[in-house]
């Protein structure tokens, strides 16, 4: 068997070298893997250097694998993760659980996705290294728990975190956009009835008027006046509102147009609270997966920042690192900080004096999450019948303008 040179990084982050003797070099991976080692240069003594694992995560990054349509939604990987930590849990290798997902499933890319990662683990590779090269499907709180479980020995119950953390989020998804779809088809179906009666009802109403000879009174004018309006620049108008709307698009996916967006947003009236509930229960779940997980205090506060998606507290956040760096305690930090609940920042500072900062991290995340309930609900209750009014006022003071000119001639004929 020839000789084959290694350096590498250990479990503790400590760098190693050595010679072994192996058939090969995916086996000498293999056997590293199963020592604790991260390998970073394998050679053969007498040859050229081969690429080892950490410069095969770079070229394929550079590859970019997500770029050929790897992509899995929040449903598509809860499904994953749950089905592989039942797998794990139940003694099968994780190769073998990675292949049974590949041929159990029915999206060729998805298979495709599995069967690379199956075979980067064969060769000797980390699971989480592995992952690290889908960065659009997997994100950065997924591969730190992976990685925190791998190195604990502890890969099922962290996958068992990951799916309570994943249903969470489905859940909080699902009731979001369960409660504002309603009002939006609402309001949709309104705008509608509103453009058919300017295009179509309204001039059949001017017909009998025009033909009746009688004077409009200054509110029928003006409606007529917007039937003309629409019927006549109804291209025009969709082509501005079409163009209005894909410029809005582009710009709030730009940074500084998200940052407006976030900003007001956040100024809102119930949209407001529900921007900073969700964040503050997105944030301190996140935190709480990491820490109970074994991801040191300022690693877990870097990563679970990604989660929030709102400028205005992500930005705050942002300082937490730091301070927390210089030796402050997690409460004492956030606790000048005006995005950050009394209550939130109590019951963190409760966690970090018992010494159970996960746990009380659970407990407050939990909190928020059914206060975002409540506000959601909330805004259903409110949001509904507000459009209903709105669209319904609009709609009978059309029809009440197009009638007064008739109220006027019967009152006349009458006199």
């Amino acid at each position: 068997m020839p000789d084959f040179e290694y350096q590498g990084v250990d479990r503790a982050g400590k760098r190693v070298n050595g010679v072994l003797s192996a058939t090969s070099d995916g086996e000498l991976r293999m056997m590293l893997r199963a020592q604790g080692v991260r390998p970073t240069k394998i050679s053969k003594r007498g040859a050229v250097s081969s690429p080892t694992s950490v410069t095969i995560t770079r070229m394929l990054r550079k590859t970019a694998p997500d770029s050929r349509g790897y992509a899995l939604s929040l449903k598509q990987k809860l499904l994953f993760t749950r089905q592989l930590q039942l797998m794990i849990s139940s003694g099968i290798p994780l190769v073998q659980g990675l292949e049974i997902l590949a041929d159990q499933s029915s999206d060729p890319l998805i298979r495709r996705m599995l069967e690379e990662l199956k075979d980067k683990v064969s060769q000797g590779s980390f699971f989480w290294e592995s992952l690290a090269t889908y960065p659009r499907t997997f994100s950065k709180i997924y591969i730190a728990l992976i990685r925190a479980g791998e190195t604990s020995g502890s890969l099922d119950i962290v996958l068992k975190r990951l799916t309570r953390y994943l249903e969470d989020a489905e859940r909080i998804r699902k009731m979001v956009v369960g409660a504002l779809t309603y009002p939006v088809i609402v309001f949709l179906i309104g705008l509608g009835v509103m453009t058919a009666m300017l295009v179509f009802v309204i001039p059949k109403f001017e017909e009998m008027l025009r033909a009746s000879k009688t004077e409009l009174p200054a509110i029928t004018a003006a409606v007529v006046g917007a039937s003309h309006f629409v019927s006549e620049n109804w291209i025009a108008l969709f082509g501005v509102l079409g163009f209005a709307v894909f410029a809005l698009n582009r710009f709030v996916k730009t940074h500084e147009g998200k940052a407006v967006l976030d900003r007001f947003l956040f100024t809102m009236p119930l949209f407001g609270t529900l921007v900073q509930k969700g964040a503050i229960a997105a944030f301190t779940r996140t935190l709480q997966t990491l820490l109970g997980a074994g991801v040191n205090l300022v690693d877990a506060v870097d990563i679970a920042r990604t989660t929030v998606d709102n400028v205005v507290i992500s930005d705050e956040i942002a300082k937490i690192r730091g301070e927390v760096e210089a030796g402050k305690s997690l409460s004492a930090v956030i606790s000048g900080m005006t995005v950050f609940p009394k209550m939130a920042t109590q019951m963190i500072s409760v966690g970090e004096v018992t010494g159970n900062l996960d746990k009380m991290l659970e407990k407050v995340a939990d909190f928020y999450e059914a206060e975002v309930e409540s506000v959601v609900g909330q805004m259903g209750r409110v949001i509904e019948p507000l459009i209903l009014v709105v669209l319904g006022g609009l709609v009978a003071g059309m029809l009440l303008a197009m009638y007064m000119p008739m109220f006027q001639m019967a009152g006349g004929a009458g006199g």
